[in-house]
Order: structure tokens, then C-alpha cells, then sequence
């Protein structure tokens, strides 16, 4: 997965693109001698090819925060584009190549791998831009990674809530998840929730559908970035994050449906059997809740459970950005568009579209989902708290997180299925990322 080889197939197969450039220019023109700029500016529209997962309602957004400034330029999202392995290679076999990466920081270890991004230190210095506005913690967590500057955020990790459906705790005649609940607060609910009533078996709490969320509240490192040795085993917090699973899921009644944790989704919207949901705010502009909600979902959200020894506290690291790559052939001038999403008007645009803004302007993020008839039904005073909760302190990226977070995830499905014990679920992950890391150096 991390072998020099596939650097070298990149190399070889982008020749082609790095002489001419994957972005495509019509009717570019030389600027003239009495007109001298510091960067090359084509001259004619011009169409940056963007690997990007968002909507196609978000990057049309996108699209037109950067068209308002620069009318000349396109950015058009590549259908191909998936961020794994398989994809990227089928993209590089195809030539088919982006100039501009707008990526989750938690999904840039394999494009670094590939060394698609390049360093955007020199150019910031060159054209003198200033970033000191940005959030600083996420600058210095984009930088963990290889000690370079390859991305900039344009938005921080973004709102996540605990979603829960009224119905059930009204059934039960439970009180609601109240704002500035811990993970302990939300168990013991889920306890007075969890039981079979009428047929349906009703479960209290899901921890969501990706192990991060937690391990990132908690600030956890797959990887030991001095001793470049697995963390697992050798960090207490991943011992505290296996039982807290556990301790989800021994509630009688509460676990998943068809024994994984991230059925949440169709238990929450489909089935609504669930209770207590934990994910993304923006799940809520999702047609499926829509649907959900069409098809009677009564519901409700809250703030993200924390942990009691950090209160107020959420996940982090899940931030977003732009990155350019080394196949533009106008790596400058890209920059250089891509700094509109920076700018207030830029910020308020993606703010509307529920991202929260990287610069560090708190006016900025009262526009948060401002547009959403959905996401404002949430009380004023809720809402408030959900995007008042602090980022937890980022930990040392590596290389291998992505290929971590799956054997992770392997062994503490073994240990909340009661197939392993928890000593050795954390010893079993701890040796497999090893052993990753150790046939990667040779």
C-alpha cells in the first residue's frame, strides 16, 4: 500500500500531463512585455479538473464563490475521483489527473503517499499571501503529517450533534439528551431505553458509524511519530475508548443491528428504532432524512457526548481543504483562486453550506447553516452550544492512519462482539500496524 513503486508509476504516467498541464486553457495568450506579472496568468477561461467527494450542490457553491472573482475559471469535479487505492491507481493508468485535491484532512495519507500535493510554503512566500487568520491547531495538525504546508483549510472539523428521536424517549417516558451530556450521561439513558416493547426491539445509543469521532476527542495516535512504532497498545486512551465501546454495547438490547455499529444510519432513519444517534449535523440536509422525517421521524438534537474529564470538548482533525497538485501547470494561479474560499465572502458562502470557517473571525460563523429550513429547527439556544464546542488538541498524523483505523476497527468489532478479549484485541492491533509499518521500510 505504501510502496515506492506506485510514486514512480505517478511520475511516469503524468509526463505527459506535466508538460502540458491537465488544466485546460483556451485561447491563452502571453502577457504583454509593458504588463510583467509575478506568476503565469493564462489569459483566456480556463478549467481546473477538482478531485472532490462534495454534492454536486456543494461544489456548484463552490464553484460560484471562486466565478464571482474569477469569471475565467471553471472548476469541474472528476466523476472518477475516489479516495482509495484502487481508484487512485485506475485514475493515474488513465491519465486521468487533478490539478486541485479538496479533500478531508483525515483522507490525505494515501494522496501524500502517491505525492500528488505539493509544498505551498514557497509559493505563499512568493506572492506574500497571509494565512495567520487560519486556525492555527489546524494548520500545525495539516503540517504533523510530513512537516510540510500541502493543504489549506477552508473549513474546520465540521458540527456534529447527538441526533435523537422523540418518540421513543416520550414512549418510555425518558428525558430528552440534555445540551453538554458526557458519554456516561447518554449510557445511562440509553439503559432505560434499551428493551423490547410491542414487538420492536429498541435500542438506547449507537457510538456512530466511524471509530474517530471518540478517538479524536480523546486526541489518540495510531501511530508513535517519534519511535515510528504503533500506539495502540503503548497509549491508555485506546484502552479507555475499546471499554467505552464495550460499555455501549453490553447495555442488553443495544447492540447493532445485524452486529455492525455503523448500522446507526438505518436504524435511526429507516427502522427508528434508535434512540441516540451521534453524527454529523449535515446529516440532516441528507434525503434520507428528509425522507425519514416525511415517513415520521419525530426528532431531535443536542450536543456531541464528551467525555467528563473534558468537558465541552468534540471530535477534531476532520477538517477540510485544498490542495494543489504537482500535475498544474499553473500551480500559482490556482492558489492564488483557491484563496477566495478564504476570503469573508468565501467563508460565508461554505458557512451556509454547514461548514464551519477555518478563519478565525467568530461573526463568520453565525451564518452557519443559516439557509437550512432543517437544521434551524433546532432551538436557537441548542444550536448556539453545538457550535460553541472546542476542537480537541490534534494528534501526530502519519502515513498510516487510514490502514490504522481499519485494523482498529477490525479489532474492536472482535472485542464488542465478544470474540476477544480486550487485552488482546489492543495487543492483535497493535502488532498489525507494526507489521504494516515494517514491510512498508522494506
Amino acid at each position: 500500500m505504501f510502496t515506492k513503486k506506485i510514486v514512480l508509476t505517478v511520475t511516469a504516467a503524468s509526463v505527459v500531463s506535466l508538460v502540458t498541464g491537465c488544466a485546460s486553457v483556451k485561447e491563452e495568450k502571453k502577457p504583454e512585455a509593458s504588463q510583467p506579472s509575478k506568476i503565469e496568468v493564462p489569459q483566456g477561461p480556463i478549467t481546473f479538473k477538482v478531485a472532490s467527494n462534495r454534492t454536486k450542490e456543494s461544489f456548484a457553491r463552490v464553484n460560484k464563490i471562486i466565478r464571482a472573482k474569477y469569471p475565467n475559471v471553471t472548476l469541474e469535479q472528476m466523476a472518477s475521483y475516489k479516495n482509495n487505492e484502487k481508484a487512485l491507481k485506475d485514475m493515474i493508468s488513465a491519465g486521468d489527473l487533478p490539478d486541485i485535491i479538496d479533500e478531508a484532512t483525515t483522507n490525505t495519507p494515501i494522496l501524500l503517499d502517491l505525492e500528488f500535493p505539493i509544498d505551498l510554503e514557497p509559493i505563499i512566500k512568493k506572492l506574500n499571501l497571509n494565512i495567520s487568520s487560519l486556525d492555527q491547531q489546524t494548520i500545525d495538525s495539516i503540517r504533523s503529517y510530513n512537516g510540510k504546508l500541502f493543504m489549506l483549510p477552508t473549513n474546520l472539523t465540521p458540527p456534529l450533534v447527538l441526533f435523537y428521536n422523540k418518540d421513543i424517549f416520550d414512549r418510555f417516558g425518558v428525558p430528552y439528551p440534555a445540551v453538554g451530556n458526557t458519554w456516561d450521561d447518554n449510557i445511562q439513558l440509553a439503559k432505560k431505553l434499551s428493551r423490547t416493547d410491542a414487538g420492536v426491539n429498541y435500542k438506547g445509543m449507537s457510538t456512530g458509524t466511524i471509530i474517530n469521532r471518540m478517538a479524536t476527542q480523546l486526541s489518540l495516535p495510531y501511530v508513535d511519530t517519534k519511535s515510528g512504532r504503533s500506539a495502540v497498545l503503548s497509549n491508555d486512551g485506546w484502552k479507555k475508548m475499546f471499554e467505552k465501546w464495550k460499555e455501549i454495547y453490553d447495555i442488553p438490547g443495544n447492540y447493532p443491528s445485524g452486529a455492525k455499529f455503523s448500522n446507526g444510519v438505518n436504524d435511526f432513519l429507516k427502522n427508528k428504532n434508535l434512540a441516540m444517534f451521534p453524527h454529523f449535523l449535515l446529516l440532516a440536509q441528507d434525503k434520507l432524512f428528509e425522507d425519514a422525517v416525511k415517513s415520521g421521524l419525530n426528532w431531535g438534537a443536542t450536543t456531541f457526548p464528551t467525555f467528563k474529564e473534558a468537558p465541552g470538548v468534540g471530535p477534531s482533525g476532520i477538517s477540510g481543504g485544498f490542495m494543489i497538485t504537482k500535475m498544474n501547470k499553473y500551480p500559482e494561479f490556482a492558489l492564488q483562486v483557491m484563496m477566495t474560499l478564504l476570503s469573508d465572502e468565501g467563508q460565508i458562502e461554505m458557512a451556509k453550506d454547514g461548514m464551519v470557517p477555518s478563519v478565525n473571525k467568530p461573526e463568520l460563523r453565525s451564518h452557519i447553516y443559516e439557509d437550512s429550513a432543517i437544521v434551524n429547527q433546532i432551538p436557537k439556544d441548542v444550536l448556539a452550544a453545538i457550535y460553541k464546542m472546542k476542537e480537541a488538541k490534534p494528534y501526530s498524523r502519519s502515513r498510516y492512519d487510514t490502514a490504522s483505523l481499519n485494523t482498529v476497527t477490525k479489532y474492536i468489532n472482535e472485542y464488542i462482539g465478544g470474540k476477544m478479549d480486550l487485552n488482546s484485541a489492543l495487543r492483535k492491533a497493535d502488532e498489525e500496524i507494526n507489521k504494516l509499518i515494517e514491510a512498508d521500510k522494506k
